[in-house]
């Protein structure tokens, strides 16, 4: 059969430039056939002329029995929904559904605003968020403080995407924001003069609906990003249950065709959740590992002659990743270790968080260890003197700030001094996880 598409991806203050373009489709002997994930409208031929109105919705509700019978009683069948709309569809010539445009803006008001207030809020408090940690940074110092921010990173895919987005997604907000203010103005003057709601220009309405595409396209990586931490094992688990079960309660409820909404989105979250739990429970994070990128220096000890005791964890994401090493040294009586090594190393996505990343370890070194190990490039070393416990007279212990690429590696040691043969040998290591 033969099908006309077109891109249907209106936000939801160009109500009017979408029932328009249905219209016009409409009068070309095109029918609505369905909408396709919230991006694509098709069209099949109809011999038959309709006609089409969209009519505000509570995006958390069907509308009353009593609403539906009328507009059924009138000729119009609900044919499709979208965004903050319901797409009704009746024979060419039947009177539309509204023509009062104030009594029009109050069910925009009653149905659609309150509820898009929560879709501001969500960018919001991501926003906030991230402020706070900004602050906390600057006012604790040490690797405590920045590596909060830091670990956004590398510690789940979900935050690094939605924190790499930020701006972006900030950015959409006003601009959408800013369009919707634009609209309500021309609404209320309409209203004033007593006329029907203004219909948007069709280049107008284009340029909106490319940018909401954008918006859509977002959750592609998003979405990506939730799979990847669910085979890692880094979503919550008890999360997950706790989703699961809110979604039954929902669907256990009693069954009143006002809920049949809720109880759509309840299904659809389920299914997703039973996705994300299937996910989980599987041993799959080595399918993520190869999308994510490589932790560094996991392969091996940093002092392999020296400990005895190790511990590696690795944290990846889509944009980064961290290894953290406890290595302790030789047992001594009562099973506790002579010395150990914490050492963590980052592979940053950017140069920017990388130089960084190597700032706040500099400021750890103290201002007397600012200068590069002599023969070698972004090295540096601080050494202290240890005294008191069982440690020797005139021991000594190691602090290293080693940065290749977007690699920074930070080892600190109370197990005597590390040589340059030790240092070669990062470096070796480090040049083959780059190649």
């Amino acid at each position: 059969m033969k099908r006309k598409w077109t891109l249907f991806t209106y936000p939801v203050s160009d109500i009017k430039a979408a029932e328009a373009m249905l219209n016009r489709l409409a009068e070309q002997g095109w029918r609505l056939e369905k909408i396709w994930l919230g991006l694509l409208a098709s069209f099949v031929p109809e011999e038959e002329s309709v006609c089409y109105c969209l009519d505000w919705y509570d995006p958390n509700r069907e509308d009353g029995m009593d609403y539906r019978t009328l507009l059924a009683d009138a000729g119009w069948r609900r044919v499709g929904q979208f965004n903050y709309w319901n797409i009704y569809e009746a024979p060419a010539g039947t009177p539309p559904i509204q023509t009062d445009g104030e009594l029009e803006y109050r069910r925009f008001r009653k149905k659609a605003l309150r509820r898009m207030a929560i879709g501001w809020a969500i960018p919001l408090i991501c926003l906030a968020v991230l402020v706070l940690l900004c602050v906390l940074v600057s006012m604790k110092p040490g690797v405590l403080g920045w590596s909060v921010f830091a670990t956004i990173f590398s510690d789940t895919s979900t935050g690094a995407v939605i924190v790499t987005a930020l701006p972006l997604l900030l950015a959409g907000v006003v601009l959408w924001s800013g369009r919707l203010l634009l609209r309500l103005g021309q609404w209320k003057r309409a209203i004033a003069r007593d006329e029907s709601l203004p219909v948007p220009g069709q280049g107008s309405a284009l340029a909106a609906r490319i940018f909401s595409l954008v918006g859509y396209l977002f959750l592609i990586p998003l979405i990506l990003a939730f799979l990847l931490d669910a085979m890692a094992k880094e979503l919550n688990m008890g999360w997950i249950i706790g989703m699961a079960v809110g979604c039954l309660i929902v669907l256990g409820k009693d069954p009143l065709p006002e809920s049949e909404r809720k109880r759509r989105y309840a299904k659809g979250t389920l299914a997703c959740v039973a996705v994300l739990l299937v996910l989980r429970v599987l041993p799959l994070s080595g399918v993520a590992g190869l999308v994510c990128v490589k932790p560094p220096l996991a392969d091996g000890r940093l002092l392999p002659e020296r400990t005895d005791v190790e511990a590696v964890e690795t944290h990846a994401t889509l944009l980064s990743a961290r290894t953290e090493w406890y290595e302790g040294g030789p047992l001594m009586e009562g099973g506790f270790a002579y010395g150990q090594v914490e050492s963590e190393a980052w592979a940053l996505p950017w140069d920017w968080l990388a130089d960084w990343v190597t700032e706040q370890y500099r400021k750890e070194l103290g201002t007397a260890n600012q200068e590069e190990l002599p023969g070698y490039e972004n090295v540096w070393l601080m050494r202290y003197g240890i005294s008191g416990g069982n440690y020797p007279e005139g021991a000594t212990g190691d602090v290293w700030l080693i940065r290749r690429g977007n690699v920074v590696v930070w080892v600190e040691t109370n197990m005597g001094p590390l040589d340059e043969k030790w240092l070669d040998g990062i470096l070796t290591r480090l040049e083959e996880y780059r190649a």
